[in-house]
């Protein structure tokens, strides 16, 4: 990933990026908005690899979509959702 941030929570790493995408269907049309995906580590294997279920939701600025991505992961992470090295696909924001 490039532009890549990551902070450490409960022993698992986060790494998050965002980055810009333009929607010309939209009411804004011709500002960019921002999608983050991250991916979630442990002990050096990567657990997670995805964007959040809400996909098609857009923030406005980079430090707003890794923001609302780490703060899901910590969820998906407080959940349980990776002690079973399973898919955090099943954890709903």
């Amino acid at each position: 990933m490039d532009n890549v941030s990551g902070q450490s929570w409960k022993g698992f790493t986060i790494e998050t990026s965002a980055f810009p995408v333009r929607h010309c269907a939209l009411p804004h049309a011709g500002r960019d908005t921002y999608v983050a995906v991250v991916r979630i580590r442990h002990e050096e294997q990567t657990l997670a690899d995805w964007h959040l279920p809400r996909y098609a939701q857009r923030w406005a600025s980079v430090d707003e979509a890794r923001r609302a991505t780490v703060e899901y992961a910590i969820r998906a992470i407080n959940a349980g959702c990776l002690s079973d090295r399973g898919s955090p696909s099943r954890f709903l924001a």
